[in-house]
């Protein structure tokens, strides 16, 4: 029961968690598609990805008793990199691939001569690579892939955690980098739009699959309570029987022991004497 206890604990704080991340994703979404033509706006889209990204970080190295709940079976490790801190290896690696795809660095006012295309290759080539394993997991996560596997019953075990290296993570991941460190403030409107498009699908598709992990860990929930409902009518029984135990009066069984006692002695005493008896005393 205790350790279902703590089970059902770790489930109910994973769900919050991806519900906050879920929230701020669809409000982003919105926003994005609000503003998709307007790339004057692309400040205050920069300041929302800044805080949704910042909020992600924070969800995914969420504790519980002093375990991080999205690392895996690495529950002592923080799973994930923040890139709000300039020598953090995600954003080291960001710079370095832009550095690297446009010789410049993203707060460089010749961004702007950017074209659509070349931030298309960009996005699709070396950007998305930081998303994918091996970089993922060299950049941006320290988390494993192998969930925390919990045992509810004594036939019955579940996948109880969540990963942060799912692909949900990773595309909300590369949707609030995309829309806060590509110098977007500078591009060419075209060139905008390329961006907001692509941060548009990462979205969709983060949002899509966080909603069906928290659907995955409804259904985990649902039957971690049906096992421990069944354990409580176990152990109720149990403690029935042994309270009936304890509650004996140990004097009247005492009684009760010493008279079926004389009984059986008697029982005995007349068998034998039967036993003995023969016709030929009587001749």
């Amino acid at each position: 029961m205790d350790t279902n206890a703590l089970t059902a604990s770790r489930l109910d704080v994973s769900q919050a968690a991806m519900g906050d991340i879920l929230t701020d994703a669809q409000d982003f979404l919105a926003t994005l598609v609000a503003l998709r033509e307007n790339n004057g706006s692309s400040d205050i889209v920069k300041a929302d990805a800044v805080g949704n990204l910042e909020l992600l970080t924070s969800r995914l190295n969420t504790q519980l008793n002093g375990n991080f709940v999205f690392a895996g079976i690495n529950t002592d490790q923080e799973p994930f990199a923040d890139y709000s801190d300039p020598t953090s290896p995600n954003k080291l690696a960001a710079d370095a691939a832009f550095m690297t795809e446009f010789g410049m660095a993203q707060s460089n006012p010749g961004v702007s001569g950017i074209t659509p295309a070349a931030m298309s290759t960009y996005l699709n080539g070396a950007f998305e690579t930081m998303f994918q394993n091996p970089a993922w997991g060299t950049s941006w996560s320290s988390a494993s892939s192998n969930v925390m596997v919990s045992r509810i019953s004594a036939s019955e075990t579940v996948s109880s955690s969540v990963s942060a290296n799912e692909q949900a993570f990773r595309d909300l991941a590369a949707a609030y980098t995309m829309m806060s460190d590509l110098g977007n403030e500078d591009l060419d409107p075209e060139t905008w739009k390329v961006v907001v498009n692509k941060a548009i699908e990462k979205l969709g598709t983060g949002i899509a699959d966080v909603t069906s992990q928290m659907g995955k860990l409804g259904n985990v929930q649902e039957q971690v309570k049906l096992a421990s409902e069944r354990l409580k009518v176990q152990t109720d029984i149990l403690n029935r029987r042994i309270n009936d135990l304890e509650n004996v009066n140990l004097e009247e069984t005492s009684v009760r022991l010493n008279t079926a006692l004389t009984q059986l002695e008697t029982t005995y005493a007349v068998t034998a004497r039967m036993q003995g008896l023969s016709i030929l005393n009587y001749l």
